[in-house]
Parts: C-alpha cells; sequence; structure tokens
C-alpha cells in the first residue's frame, strides 16, 4: 500500500530519491520545474503524483501536461492531458498521453499524437520519440503535412536531424496544387529538399497520365521525376516504357533511355529505339538508336526503319505526323521502299517519300523525284509519282517493261497496282510473249499520256490517249539501245527485306 505525504515530506522524498540514484548512476536527470500540487507515494516504487501546470526538463528538452507521475529512482515520467513536448525552437510534441525514459531518453506518445516540426505536421495514434537517435517513428498509420504534400503510411521513420522521413507500407502523396498522387510501398522524403526517393513498384498519377516503376525519385517541389526499374508512362492512348526515364513536369519535357517502347493503341503503333524525347505540351517526340516503327494493319504489318523517328501530335492545330529521317527502309509484304526521309500524316493516311525514293509493289519498281501514297481502310489506294516518274517491271523471260512520264498517277486494288496514268512526254517499253513463254517482239512508244493495266502484278495493256509515235521491233532486230528508256536503273539489290529493315529489334 502507498501512504499519502505532506508537501514537505514529498520534497524530501525526491531529494532524497534523487541523490540515491545519483549516486547510482551519472544519467541526466529528469527536472521538475514546476506543479500546482504533487503528492508521494511509496511502494515497490515509490514515485510522486503532480497535477496542475506541470513542467519537466530535462536539457534542452521541456515537457508539459495537465498532470503526471514521476519516478525519480528509475528517472521516468508518465504524463497525461494536454502533453505538450518542445524540443529546442522547432519541434513540438503534443498527445494525451506520454511516456518518458530520462535514461535512454526515449518517449513514447498516445492518443490524439501531432508532432510539428517547423512547416511539417504528423498526426497518428501513437509513436516513439528517440532524443539520442533523433528519431521518430510509429506503426499504425499516419498523416504528414508538408508544404502542400499530405504523406500517408502504415509505418514511418522521421529523422528530427536531417528532416528524412522513411515510410513503407500503403505509402501516399498527393498535392492538391499540382494535382498528383503518387503510391508506393517503401519511400523516403526529404522535407529541406522536398524529395520523395522510392523502391519498389511505385504509381504516380497526374492530369497528364500515369508512370509506373520500381525505383527513381520525384521533387515535389520543381516536379523533376526520375523513374528506373523498366518504367513506363501511360498517356491518353500512348504508353511509353525504357529502362529509365527522366521528366519534368512543368515544361513536359521528358527522356527514355534504354530499350525505348512507345506504343499507341488507337493507331496500332510501335516504336523501337535506345534513346526518346518528348514533350507533352507539343506532342512532340524524337527517337534514334537504330528506331524501328511498326504498324499492325489488315492483317499484315508495316514495317518502318530510318536513323531518327520524329513523332508531331499536335491535337490544337490537328497536326498528326511520324517523320524519318535518313537511310529509311520500310517493308510490308505487298510493298517495300526505300529513301533519305519521310513524313506519315495520320489525319488523311498518306505517305511523303522525299529524295531518291524507290518503291516495290509485285514485280513493278517505281522511281520519281517525289512520291506519295494515300491509304484508305489500311490499304494502298492512290500514289502520286512527280518528276522523272520510271516504273519497271519484269516478266516471266525476265525483259524489263518499263513506263516514263513526267507524272504518274498509280491507282491500287487490294494493295496490288491495277492501273497506272502517265501524263506528259510518255514512253513506254512492252514486251510482247506468247503465252508467257516466247518473245514476239518489243512495242516502243511516245505519246502525250498513256494508260496501262496491270493483271496479277503483270503489265497488262498499253492504251495511249494521244496518238503516239510508236513502233514494233521483230526479235531478231532488237538491239540493246531499244530495250531501256534514258534513266533506267534496275535496282532489285536495294529493295529492302523483313530481316533488312527489323534486324534484332523484334
Amino acid at each position: 500500500m502507498f501512504r499519502k505525504l505532506s508537501i514537505v515530506s514529498a520534497l524530501i522524498f525526491i531529494i532524497l530519491n534523487s541523490i540515491t540514484c545519483f549516486a547510482q548512476t551519472e544519467q541526466e536527470k529528469i527536472e521538475l520545474v514546476q506543479a500546482g500540487s504533487l503528492e508521494g507515494h511509496e511502494g515497490k516504487e515509490p514515485y510522486v503524483k503532480l497535477k496542475d501546470n506541470v513542467i519537466f526538463k530535462q536539457g534542452g528538452m521541456f515537457l508539459y501536461c495537465d498532470s503526471a507521475f514521476q519516478y525519480a529512482k528509475t528517472n521516468y515520467v508518465e504524463a497525461f492531458g494536454r502533453v505538450r513536448l518542445v524540443q529546442g525552437d522547432t519541434l513540438t510534441l503534443t498527445c494525451s498521453k506520454l511516456e518518458y525514459d530520462g535514461n535512454t531518453k526515449q518517449a513514447k506518445a498516445i492518443g490524439n499524437v501531432i508532432l510539428i516540426d517547423k512547416q511539417t505536421i504528423l498526426k497518428t495514434s501513437s509513436l516513439n520519440y528517440d532524443r539520442v537517435l533523433k528519431n521518430v517513428s510509429y506503426f499504425s498509420g499516419a498523416n504528414v503535412s508538408d508544404k502542400g504534400n499530405n504523406l500517408t503510411s502504415k509505418i514511418g521513420i522521421y529523422n528530427t536531424s536531417s528532416k528524412v522521413f522513411t515510410f513503407k507500407g500503403n505509402v501516399h502523396i498527393t498535392n492538391p496544387g499540382q494535382g498528383f498522387l503518387l503510391d508506393a510501398d517503401t519511400l523516403q522524403y526529404s522535407t529541406l529538399s522536398r524529395l520523395a526517393t522510392f523502391r519498389g513498384a511505385t504509381k504516380i498519377t497526374t492530369k497528364d497520365g500515369t508512370i509506373v516503376a520500381q525505383e527513381g525519385s520525384y521533387n515535389t517541389s520543381t516536379a523533376v521525376m526520375y523513374f528506373g526499374g523498366r518504367a513506363q508512362v501511360f498517356s491518353g492512348d500512348n504508353k511509353i516504357s525504357g529502362n529509365k526515364i527522366d521528366y519534368e513536369e512543368k515544361t513536359k519535357l521528358g527522356v527514355v533511355t534504354g530499350n525505348v517502347r512507345i506504343e499507341n493503341k488507337k493507331d496500332s503503333i510501335t516504336v523501337l529505339g535506345q534513346k526518346a524525347k518528348y514533350t507533352g505540351t507539343k506532342g512532340y517526340s524524337i527517337v534514334t538508336g537504330n528506331p524501328l516503327m511498326y504498324q499492325v494493319a489488315q492483317k499484315d504489318t508495316l514495317f518502318l526503319k530510318a536513323d531518327t523517328l520524329v513523332s508531331i501530335n499536335d491535337t490544337v492545330n490537328k497536326v498528326k505526323l511520324l517523320k524519318a529521317y535518313y537511310h529509311v527502309q520500310m517493308f510490308r509484304k505487298d510493298m517495300q521502299a526505300t529513301c533519305d526521309s519521310l513524313v506519315y500524316n495520320f489525319y488523311d493516311s498518306t505517305i511523303y517519300f522525299y529524295r531518291n525514293p524507290v518503291l516495290w509493289n509485285g514485280k513493278n519498281q517505281l522511281v520519281a523525284d517525289s512520291i506519295w501514297m494515300v491509304q484508305k481502310n489500311g490499304k494502298m489506294h492512290k500514289m502520286y509519282m512527280r518528276v522523272n516518274a520510271f516504273v519497271i517491271s519484269k516478266d516471266t523471260l525476265d525483259n524489263f517493261n518499263q513506263i516514263r512520264g513526267r507524272q504518274i498517277t498509280a491507282s491500287f486494288a487490294n494493295n496490288h497496282i491495277n492501273k497506272i496514268l502517265v501524263e506528259g512526254n510518255a514512253e513506254s517499253i512492252y514486251y510482247a510473249l506468247e503465252e508467257e513463254k516466247k518473245l514476239i517482239g518489243l512495242n516502243k512508244a511516245e505519246g502525250g499520256s498513256i494508260v496501262v493495266l496491270f493483271a496479277d502484278d503483270k503489265l497488262s495493256t498499253i492504251t495511249y490517249v494521244t496518238q503516239p509515235t510508236a513502233e514494233f521491233i521483230p526479235p531478231q532486230q532488237i538491239k540493246q539501245e531499244d530495250t531501256r528508256l534514258k534513266g533506267f536503273k534496275w535496282r532489285f539489290k536495294e529493295r529492302p527485306t523483313r530481316t533488312s529493315v527489323i534486324g534484332t529489334n523484334l
């Protein structure tokens, strides 16, 4: 049983216990600064009960409460009611109950716990505070507010010296002002730099899209992000992935490096490369490092490779282009092409070929100074060849049928040429065969315009719109100079194959 002591006896009791404890240890003692009343109690462990505006002190720490039990012998305090612990001039801890060990300098706060360190506010149901290690820890969930950022997690450790939080378990960061949400399993956050560094599966959601990664960092002040561990960005119809992604939210500028993959579900397009730079504000991206694009349409796949691929998706001005620069090669089962540069306009499904373009369709080779092709429903519809237009096709006897003119318009059916219109300075060479096995002779003609029909990728008939100058040469009279139109060049060796275009990308 405890017995009640007078105030004077209680004071003597505290002093004697303090002297005894000092003899036992050199630990810094908890000092009683103020109390409205106190009662001393004896027993297995003597203590003093204090009430009304109680204040304790240990070094630079002050503890305020409505009432407390002080165990002088063990240098221990239990504080109750409007508890407030103040450390220095920045950190304040409030709670309903606090247990404090003066020897280890560890405190346990329970009930409506609020920790304030400058502009950082932590709220939880209970936490531990180690004044020696300067660590605050909780294990039952907490909410942290810091300069517009709201952070929650199941477990957390906060170092009051470095101002760094370590969060674990269901970590969430939101910032209504910047409009982002971060979900992670493990994360470190500095209240000084406002840098969040994460490890493990993490997802960041912004108004522009979602980012998923296994590691990285996000500066909540500057909105500059880094992602690693095969990061992925989901934005509208696009999915971008790479070994590393650097992104600045304010400027919408991003750089993806290492096994880059850009996918667009709407257009069924995938772009591969080793490095990509993109900007969300202008919808502009550039891919380098052996880039390859492929598009699946009508049960076939169009492959395109070049030194550099540029994508422009300007929704405001309705501009959606894919540009390819230098050493361009394109492959589809029914069409192949090479050129120096290329532009694919998605709005009208037109492909423009520039600087020394050559296209192959079946057994036909098509050449001009500039070529553009219009598609409909994923199939070739029209091809326009301007200046020095030249079509060559090889027959069953390896003879070259040739058509030449100022400009040529080719029409397609099921992705194969079925008609050609030659306008301006039209010329033709056509080998007449008997059952495709025997040469009958050579037709040569010149005129204003020609209409040419094809069947099974082979030249079928030639019709001159205006009266041509023509001659028929029997087989035995055919000379070498009769077999070639000016500018003839058979470029079969340059014809791209699936392997030459795809390489090791797929």
